[in-house]
C-alpha cells in the first residue's frame, strides 16, 4: 500500500468513526415502532365488542377480525406528536407552527391515500383527537387528546362506535396508538380502508 492509499483508507474510517460516534448512522429512516402490549389488547377489545355488536344486531355476516396497521398506526403517531413532545394532552401551536404541520401531514395523508387506493383511505381526523386537517377554525390552532385509555365501560363503547361510524366495508385494519401524556393512557384510532385490486 503507498502512502496515498493509506491516507485515503485513515480518513474513510476516521469520517466512519465520527458518523458512529456522533450519530451519523440517524440518517436512515427509523424502524417502525412495533405495537405495546397496550394496543394489542385495545385492538383484542375492539375485536370483541364488533363481534358482540354485529351478533346483537342479528348480522354476522358484518363480523370481520381487523388487524394493526404499521402504516395507519404511524399516521397516528405523527398525528399527535404535538401533546406527545409537549408532554401535554392540550397543546396550542402558532399559525406557524400548524402550517408546517399541517403540510407535513397531508403530505403523509396523500402518500397514504395513493398507495391504498382510495381517497378515504384516512379521515383527515384520527379518533382521539380534536384536531381536523384542514379545517383550523374549528380547533383554533388546538390540538386535544380526548379519550382517556380503557377496555371497557361505557366511555370505550362510545369509543367503538366512534370508530364504527368511521368504517365501511373495506376498512381491515386499524392504527392504533396508546401514548401515555402527563402521566395519563390515552387511546389513538385511525381506520384504514384498502382498495387496492387484490
Amino acid at each position: 500500500m503507498n502512502r496515498r492509499e493509506f491516507l485515503t483508507l485513515s480518513g474513510a474510517a476516521v469520517v466512519a468513526l465520527s458518523l458512529a460516534g456522533c450519530g451519523g448512522g440517524s440518517y436512515a429512516p427509523p424502524a417502525p415502532a412495533a405495537p405495546t402490549q397496550k394496543e394489542l389488547d385495545l385492538l383484542k377489545a375492539l375485536n370483541r365488542t364488533l363481534e358482540a355488536h354485529w351478533t346483537e344486531l342479528g348480522d354476522p355476516s358484518k363480523i370481520r377480525a381487523l388487524s394493526y396497521s404499521q402504516d395507519a398506526s404511524d399516521f397516528a403517531r405523527d398525528f399527535v406528536s404535538p401533546c406527545v413532545q409537549a408532554d401535554k394532552a392540550e397543546v396550542k401551536m402558532t399559525p406557524e407552527q400548524n402550517a408546517a404541520f399541517e403540510n407535513e401531514m397531508q403530505e403523509r395523508l396523500a402518500a397514504l391515500r395513493k398507495k391504498y387506493g382510495a381517497e378515504a383511505a384516512l379521515d383527515e381526523g384520527v379518533i382521539g383527537c380534536n384536531y381536523v386537517l384542514g379545517h383550523p377554525t374549528l380547533h383554533d390552532y388546538n390540538m386535544e387528546l380526548t379519550i382517556p385509555y380503557e377496555l371497557n365501560g361505557p366511555d370505550f363503547k362510545d369509543t367503538f362506535i366512534k370508530m364504527l361510524h368511521k368504517m365501511d366495508m373495506e376498512t381491515r385494519d386499524l392504527g392504533i396508538y396508546c401514548p401515555t401524556v402527563a402521566g395519563k393512557d390515552y387511546i389513538v384510532i385511525v381506520p384504514l380502508s384498502d382498495r387496492r385490486l387484490h
